[in-house]
């Protein structure tokens, strides 16, 4: 049986919750967009298992933890599994097996649960330790990088705490990565951002390469704002636009994955994305600042 779950903290501890339940045979990270496009069908068969990512017609088991009401109800009834709103998708997982076997998993189900309902601190975005550190090495941008992420999951199984998984080679250089491109971004950040009432507008079209950032960074920087929109050059002409709530300023009372479908693209109540060309960018980012200010 497959596993396809995301390549990011959340994805990891369900993978090894799953693992330890289930009879699986291969294990592929995705994105939520490689997903809903209706990708995998050369890996994916029917009744494999999903975690962490949209429902795909193949699945048998199912686990998510966001919203599935705009989802048909007779697809719902296909799948085993546990969905709806929760703090992340590792709780689903844990609390669906309800299995002493995952007794040992809970101190990292709870860390999935502070990064999925964004309860985080300022501490843990300036200067993350533990396991907070370990999910900042973690990205699902970093979908195809299968071997580090194989690597942190056969260290969760194997039971190593996360000082033993930060020392790795491996992870000890991402720790470096990260936080090289968290000096990087923060100079970036100050200097291509505006706020415009209480949306935080940052601006990265005219940099070939920017920094990636930690995702909440910038509503400590602006606590003002209640809401960053990031947006980013594309090859072929194309603009990238990322829009996230405030975790610190909750104000902010438009559905962003509602908002991303009127321009083509998706995500969920909190945060969404959606890709526009060029040429239209500029008035389209306009428009869209204007409707988080509603």
């Amino acid at each position: 049986m497959n596993l396809v779950t995301s390549l990011d903290f959340d994805g990891l501890v369900c993978a090894a919750m799953i693992h330890d339940m289930e009879n699986i045979t291969n294990i592929e990270f995705s994105s939520p967009k490689t997903m809903e496009d209706g990708g995998l069908l050369g890996i994916l068969s029917p009744g494999d298992v999903i975690a962490h990512l949209p429902l795909h017609p193949d699945a048998g088991i199912w686990f998510h933890n966001h919203d599935t009401s705009h989802i048909e109800p007779t697809l719902l009834a296909r799948v085993r599994g546990k969905f709806g709103v929760a703090p992340s998708a590792s709780r689903q997982v844990y609390d669906y097996y309800n299995d002493q076997k995952l007794a040992r998993y809970e101190p990292l189900v709870n860390v999935a649960d502070m990064v999925g309902n964004a309860t985080i601190t300022q501490d843990d975005v300036f200067n993350p330790t533990g396991w907070s550190m370990v999910s900042c090495t973690l990205d699902h941008r970093f979908s195809r990088d299968h071997s580090y992420g194989m690597l942190v999951l056969n260290a969760i199984k194997a039971g190593k705490t996360a000082q033993d998984i930060l020392a790795m080679q491996p992870v000890a250089r991402r720790v470096e990565l990260y936080q090289k491109d968290e000096a990087s971004f923060l100079v970036e950040l100050k200097a291509h951002t505006k706020l415009y009432g209480k949306v935080i507008l940052t601006d990265f079209r005219e940099l070939m390469s920017p920094p990636r950032g930690n995702r909440f960074r910038a509503f400590f920087e602006y606590p003002d704002g209640n809401v960053h929109v990031r947006v980013e050059a594309l090859p072929g002409f194309r603009t990238k636009v990322s829009v996230s709530k405030s975790i610190t300023n909750r104000t902010c009372n438009v559905n962003i994955g509602k908002l991303m479908e009127e321009y083509g693209g998706g995500g969920m109540e909190g945060a969404g994305t959606c890709m526009m060309g060029k040429k239209v960018a500029d008035e389209r980012i306009a428009e869209i600042v204007k409707a988080l200010q509603a």
